[in-house]
């Protein structure tokens, strides 16, 4: 098993007052990580994280320090929530985990 923090999104919510006393709530989203067990025999490909979008980039940005790498897992199987995993690290370093 290899464990990896895998990176996802989760929704925050937050109150906010308006000028005139009343409150009202809003929400927002923010990348955070989880730890996560993987199974080494499941994982058919790791590659270096490519953003989707400036929007995400700038999102990333803001919730990692600066200078942290990602990668992507994509996992074999019809039982896992989705094939593809976000994960903290860089791509040489899964190479030598799983070389």
């Amino acid at each position: 098993m290899l464990k990896v923090s895998e990176v996802y999104e989760q929704q925050f919510k937050t109150k906010n007052e308006r000028p005139d006393g009343s409150e009202y709530v809003s929400y927002d989203n923010r990348f955070t990580t989880r730890d996560c067990l993987v199974n080494e025999d499941y994982i058919v490909a790791v590659m270096p994280h490519e953003y989707r979008s400036d929007i995400v980039e700038r999102k990333m940005q803001e919730c990692f320090p600066q200078g942290t790498r990602f990668s992507t897992l994509v996992l074999d199987g019809n039982s896992f929530r989705k094939s593809e995993l976000l994960v903290v690290g860089s791509f040489e370093k899964f190479c030598e985990l799983l070389d």
